[in-house]
């Protein structure tokens, strides 16, 4: 049964994983977030259900994990999605998502995971606007 769950674990692996030049998150051409083996890994579950599922973020906190989270419960096919920091003295965070039978909790990540990345690059494409406007006071310290 164990090698079961692990050829399970395998096949969905496949889905987030990227190639082995890819250590850290990063975007593909077509804007898609690519993440590592290294960097993200499937804790295994009781069963075969890809509705549910627990990952482990390794060398991630509180700042990926509140937004990242917040992005996936934005997803309506998403019944739950939470985090946490399973040690203070680890440099891991688990995420358990939770989806409805439409998806599975990978896509879920993956959605998630492009959504915030297209936030983020909202956000620094106003800031360098209104930066490059140079509308802004130096105060002498």
């Amino acid at each position: 049964m164990d090698e079961d769950k692990r050829q399970e674990e395998d096949v969905v692996m496949e889905d987030v994983q990227s190639d082995d030049e890819h250590s850290d998150a990063q975007s593909s051409s077509d804007g898609e977030v690519l993440v590592s083996a290294d960097t993200l890994e499937i804790i295994a579950g009781a069963s075969g259900d890809y509705t549910a599922m627990t990952f482990c973020f390794k060398l991630e906190d509180h700042t990926l994990g509140n937004s990242l989270r917040h992005m996936i419960n934005k997803n309506p096919e998403v019944d739950f999605c939470g985090y946490s920091i399973p040690h203070p003295s680890e440099a891991k965070m688990h995420m358990r998502i939770q989806t409805t039978k439409n998806t599975n909790a990978v896509e879920a990540l993956r959605k998630g995971m492009n959504d915030l990345n297209d936030l983020c690059e909202v956000v620094r494409d106003t800031y360098m606007t209104e930066l490059a406007r140079k509308d802004y006071i130096i105060e002498d310290q």
